[in-house]
């Protein structure tokens, strides 16, 4: 076999749903130029969680998780600790394993912006880094501003409380938004842990990039786009990310027959219901969110893990069951469900994917975030874009759930909600034209790391 013209390393950041993202995005540039070999690497965990290449110039890397002793429990930050100490390491180790496999040397390192210590491993073997941001726009300008934040308004809950109901205006995207809304890690949390160290760096040596590639559909929010089109010679919004190939990714199976669960219903009329892979929701926000579903009549399909199944309500999912109003799953397809016709609103956690997902399909959201960038992207939603509400007190009670459902799926509001999100639909198809920006941000994209 030839060797190929140039060879693309690609690293992900194995927690959460950073792979997928990346992996959808190397799989489009691996479809332009089958002159080219891409080796992705990251944890063999995490190469499980994806589908399979259906492209011969694409080849899976695992590279170390960095846990030394597994017989010792760890939490999440635990790992994402030990992960990101051993990175760099494993990186060099994983990119001579993929060159002897190859047989060509790397010729580019694209990575999760969060792993912006790729850049300097690139700098070693004297090639280009590409950063990938698989968040939110608003978000990214939050930490690339983290010093002039911390500068205006403090750090730590006092500073939050002291600079009270006043926007964060003077940051480009966050004119909506309040210090509250800020991601952990820029003026609240632990500012020294793994985590908010990594975010911290990251931010300053994005600031030194020429070229920024983001899961993002252009001029979805022209105010931070033009802050970054200023700030980076390169800025590439190339999204959605999970529509870039769809024909040269497997394609989701349905075991819980969720989509001829959804044909028996009329167009909008069903809430979906997903909120993340992380967090575990408390036993009494599970409670309050299964009776304000019960309680509102509204039909639904949730995709909750078994075990957190067994926290429901007595007898709920039986009551579902017998009435047709209810299924759920431990996994739900979730593209295919919101594509469904019969989706008429996403209650989530407001992570970047789900949000670009529910975008592309159309479908307003109820918003439920948790932490990291998740209330910044849920005021985006509501103020921003218009295109769904947040939970009064910003967590479930019965009373709440039942009132947004009623907003969303039967008010004059949600109507107005779906309007907006058929436009950024809309937005989204265009973008992924033949000539759309999103073909054109790839072809220069492509020139870039070839």
């Amino acid at each position: 076999m030839a060797s190929p013209q140039s060879h693309i390393a690609a690293a992900a950041f194995p927690y959460g749903t950073h792979s997928a993202p990346l992996f959808y995005l190397t799989t489009a540039l691996a479809s332009l130029s089958s002159s080219s070999h891409f080796s992705f690497l990251t944890t063999s965990r995490s190469l499980a969680s994806l589908p399979r290449p259906c492209l011969p110039n694409i080849s899976f890397v695992p590279i170390s998780d960095g846990i030394t002793d597994p017989s010792l429990p760890a939490n999440i930050e635990e790992q994402i600790g030990m992960f990101l100490k051993s990175f760099q390491e494993s990186l060099r180790m994983g990119l001579k394993e993929a060159e002897v496999e190859v047989g060509c040397k790397v010729s580019c390192v694209i990575s999760d912006a969060f792993l912006w210590m790729a850049g300097d491993v690139a700098s070693e073997i004297g090639v280009k880094w590409v950063p990938v941001w698989t968040g939110g726009p608003q978000a990214l300008s939050a930490h690339l501003h983290t010093d002039l934040i911390r500068k205006i308004v403090g750090v730590g809950d006092e500073a939050i409380k002291s600079y009270g109901d006043k926007k964060i205006n003077f940051v480009p995207g966050l004119s909506n938004h309040l210090a509250s809304d800020l991601p952990h890690g820029i003026i609240v949390g632990d500012l020294n842990s793994p985590f908010s160290t990594m975010l911290y760096q990251m931010a300053h040596r994005l600031l030194n990039s020429d070229v920024i590639v983001l899961n993002m559909i252009q001029g979805l929010d022209p105010t931070v786009e033009s802050y970054f089109t200023q700030k980076f010679t390169n800025y590439l919004p190339v999204g959605p990310f999970h529509l870039l190939n769809s024909s040269e990714i497997e394609q989701a199976s349905d075991p819980y027959g969720c989509i001829s669960w959804l044909d028996q219903y009329e167009r909008a009329t069903v809430a979906y219901i997903s909120l993340g892979t992380i967090v575990t929701i408390s036993p009494s926000e599970l409670t309050s969110l299964a009776n304000g579903l019960e309680a509102s009549g509204a039909s639904f399909i949730w995709s909750l893990k078994e075990n957190a199944q067994s926290l429901l309500p007595s007898g709920f999912i039986d009551r579902m069951n017998e009435t047709a109003k209810g299924k759920i799953v431990p996994w739900a397809p979730q593209n295919s469900v919101l594509g469904h016709k019969a989706v008429g609103v996403f209650v989530c956690h407001c992570g970047w994917n789900s949000v670009m997902e529910s975008i592309a399909a159309g479908v307003p959201i109820l918003c439920r975030p948790f932490f990291a960038e998740q209330l910044v992207n849920a005021k985006a939603i509501w103020h921003v874009w218009k295109i769904g509400i947040l939970l009064d007190g910003g967590i479930f009670t019965e009373e709440g759930v039942v009132k947004v459902l009623e907003v969303v799926l039967k008010g004059e509001e949600g109507r107005n909600m779906r309007d907006k999100a058929q436009e950024l639909k809309d937005m989204a198809n265009n973008a992924l034209t033949q000539h759309g920006s999103t073909r054109n941000n790839l072809k220069r994209l492509m020139k870039i790391v070839c």
